[in-house]
């Protein structure tokens, strides 16, 4: 991916700013360049074909929920417990899958968060197949992903202003790609 990669530094900066929200933000899950996302709501595929809730992380009380089991090759969507919203054009979240979950046996299918993620309610979700061929858990403190943030905002340039001969040596190298049947960056012949 393309832009910088925000740090631990300049992702408290944009969440004292607010262009970034993590709720519910606990600092031991702040690393130097990821914020760790854990399971929330658990939906379960029906009978009809659609996805109703089956399980809830949520703590609502002192006590941690149970683990949850996951049968053999079950496969189930993850709302993270985290709600993050992104408010500022320029940035974006990408997932990269835990380690953990490789000794684990959790599979992890996700995407990436674009602007203005989060703004109409939108919640990260991940599918998530446990991969062994026998019962497996899933708990509150199960690792599901890491999020990076990347700041694109210096990126944006103006398109550039091409001289006259500027255009002479892009039309020579397009011709001679042309009759070479190369489609590559080529070098002037100077």
């Amino acid at each position: 991916m393309f832009g910088n990669l925000v740090g631990r530094r300049q992702l408290r900066t944009l969440l004292e700013n607010k262009d970034l929200i993590i709720s519910p933000f606990e600092e031991k899950f702040l690393r130097a360049s990821h914020y760790t996302l854990h399971p929330g709501r658990v939906l379960h595929r029906d009978d009809a074909g659609g996805w109703s809730d089956f399980y809830n992380f949520k703590n609502r009380s002192k006590t941690p929920a149970p683990p949850l089991p996951l049968g053999a090759n079950e496969y189930v969507v993850v709302e993270v417990l985290e709600d993050i919203k992104i408010l500022r054009a320029g940035i974006v979240g990408r997932f990269i899958i835990a380690s953990s979950n490789i000794e684990s046996g959790l599979l992890i299918v996700a995407g990436q968060v674009d602007n203005k993620y989060g703004a109409d309610g939108e919640r990260i979700r991940f599918g998530l197949k446990n991969l062994l061929p026998v019962e497996n858990q899933l708990t509150a403190a199960t690792r599901l992903a890491h999020v990076e943030f990347f700041d694109l905002r210096g990126l944006e340039t103006e398109d550039p202003v091409l001289t006259e001969e500027d255009r002479a040596v892009r039309s020579k190298r397009i011709a001679r790609a042309h009759d070479d049947g190369v489609w590559s960056t080529l070098e002037d012949d100077e």
